[in-house]
């Protein structure tokens, strides 16, 4: 194989790799407040747990338990109102 040819096949290879690697899009700050209203159950204008973890993406479920411990009801209260949703850094956490 020439040095041409197997740097067309690595540049492609490349390309095809990139979007498995790129982090999705974080929502917006709307696409947030319409996260908490849609799963604030009960209108109450503050999420349990369990609504919680219905406005996370199905793959962030199974951590529901760590992440509500660890990130979310910080002040132990049981619940979290709108702005302290709001203020969560949504994603994985930077490594």
């Amino acid at each position: 194989m020439s040095l041409t040819k197997i740097a067309a096949v690595s540049a492609l290879a490349a390309r095809l790799a990139v979007p498995a690697f790129a982090q999705p899009t974080p929502p917006t700050p709307e696409e947030r407040a319409a996260r908490f209203e849609k799963a604030d159950a009960n209108k109450d204008n503050k999420l349990d747990k369990a609504e919680f973890v219905s406005s996370l993406p199905e793959q962030a479920q199974a951590m529901a338990d760590q992440i509500w411990s660890s990130r979310v009801d910080a002040d132990g209260d049981g619940f979290v109102t709108k702005e302290q949703f709001l203020a969560l850094r949504m994603g994985p956490r930077p490594q």
